[in-house]
């Protein structure tokens, strides 16, 4: 296990796309959504309070993501996600989150179309990180080419 190095954050402050995993009654179901992480490592999404995504983590907060990059990096995580009630949060998230979102020139997010009253911020609060270096091949490798990784448990407001 190793603790999140310096090419790790850079890569996950650098993303900005993440695929989410939620899951009730045994169904499954995976989106991408727009991501902005905080200096704990963790991560917040903006969707529409009704959307499925939202419905399934207001009944079963348990989801797992994955951010990567092709012949780069995967990083995997697994979390509790929550409501963001925190208005002081939601305005720093609002804000990072039009930053980051705007960086790619071909990318126009779909939050700039929300009304204020039809969305909902979440915090997913990794409980289990691993990381995939991409960069070369692992084809024939014997042991696992993932390395797990030591999330800073206290700073990030998680329970031990």
């Amino acid at each position: 296990m190793i603790s999140i190095t310096k090419d790790i954050t850079n890569f996950l402050k650098k993303k900005f796309v993440m695929n989410l995993a939620t899951c009730v009654e045994n169904k499954p179901a995976v989106v991408p959504v727009v991501y902005v992480m905080d200096e704990v490592y963790n991560f917040y999404f903006i969707t529409y309070r009704n959307s499925l995504k939202s419905k399934n983590l207001m009944e079963n907060p348990q989801c797992s993501f994955v951010i990567w990059e092709f012949l780069k990096m995967s990083v995997q995580a697994s979390g509790v996600a929550s409501v963001v009630e925190d208005e002081a949060k939601k305005e720093w998230f609002v804000k990072e989150y039009s930053d980051k979102s705007t960086n790619d020139p071909n990318f126009w997010d779909p939050m700039f179309r929300m009304k204020i009253e039809e969305y909902v911020i979440f915090v997913i609060r990794p409980t289990w990180m691993r990381v995939l270096d991409l960069s070369h091949s692992t084809v024939r490798q014997e042991k696992s080419p993932f390395t797990e990784i030591r999330i800073p448990i206290k700073e990030s407001g998680l329970e031990s």
